[in-house]
């Protein structure tokens, strides 16, 4: 790995990923962003956005984001990564045979679907359990749901779905604000039920259990980071995120994380972007002073 492919890898397409990748290669590295997904990552799940001074659906700003990375000259790349290796320059090989080498890697490969950790979830999946509003919403439409999880991107799901479904209860505990239109309950969900599809859910609050009817849970708690082909070595908190410095900096100097893969990670659309802002300008200070 004499001479890397590439000045900069990007592992995951998220708006943190998209926004490193686009930074560094105006400053002109030489970049690929690889996802093995479409570009986006949790963007494209999204409805309106009110973050801006104009409103974009999810959709709309993951296109504007792509569009921008590539116009700065960011390789667009497809493929899941299954391993990472060296310690700068590094190699990634993806699950499709292909290897790719950079001097510097940007990991923003954001979470796992949610779990709610019910005996019969499994059962349930896409008979029910859901995790994106925009995706099915529409077939619940008129009916009630649930939403697991108030923080983060469960909020602005939770308010999609109350221009679809008949109620919108959110779930959480500790107990935060709920947005406008939407129901709060201070609990857990403990079961599912149903026999044709789901029914009614079963939520513990106050040390009681209740059966709540509804058509759909929307499950946006226990996510784990997507982070299973980073070397062992590399410093974690106690849920598996990757501790980072200010500048996105892992415990090696030319590895950085970003986004909700990150330790401390807040999963909101303006921590993702600056995010990707500060690991862009820390690495592209870095690689000049390595070069």
């Amino acid at each position: 790995m004499d001479n890397p492919s590439y000045d900069l890898i990007v592992v995951g397409s998220g708006p943190a990923g998209l926004t490193a990748a686009t930074e560094a290669a105006r400053a002109g590295l030489k970049c690929l962003c690889l996802d093995k997904l479409a570009p986006g990552g949790q963007l494209i799940n999204l409805g309106a956005l009110h973050e801006f001074d104009e409103i974009f659906t999810g959709t709309q700003m993951a296109s504007l984001m792509t569009d921008d990375a590539v116009v700065a000259g960011v390789e667009i790349g497809f493929g899941e990564v299954t391993k990472l290796s060296g310690d700068g320059p590094w190699s990634v090989e993806t699950a499709e045979g292909e290897r790719h080498t950079g001097r510097a890697v940007v990991i923003a490969t954001g979470l796992h679907k949610g779990r709610l950790g019910v005996p019969n979830e499994d059962q349930f999946e896409g008979r029910g359990v859901s995790h994106c509003a925009v995706c099915d919403g529409p077939l619940y439409t008129g009916l009630p749901v649930i939403v697991a999880g108030a923080t983060g991107w469960a909020a602005p799901e939770a308010v999609e779905l109350t221009t679809l479904a008949s109620e919108v209860t959110v779930v959480d505990s500790p107990p935060v604000q709920a947005p406008p239109g939407v129901k709060a309950i201070d609990g857990r969900i403990v079961g599912l039920e149903g026999t044709n599809g789901l029914e009614s859910v079963v939520i513990e609050a106050g040390g009681l259990r209740n059966s709540v009817p509804a058509s759909a849970v929307f499950v946006y708690i226990n996510r784990s980071p997507a982070a299973e082909f980073l070397p062992e070595s590399l410093a974690r908190d106690a849920t598996g995120h990757i501790v980072v410095d200010m500048d996105g900096r892992t415990s090696s100097p030319t590895l950085f994380a970003v986004g909700d893969v990150r330790a401390g990670g807040r999963q909101y659309l303006a921590d993702a972007i600056a995010d990707g802002q500060r690991a862009a300008k820390a690495i592209v200070a870095t690689l000049g002073k390595t070069s």
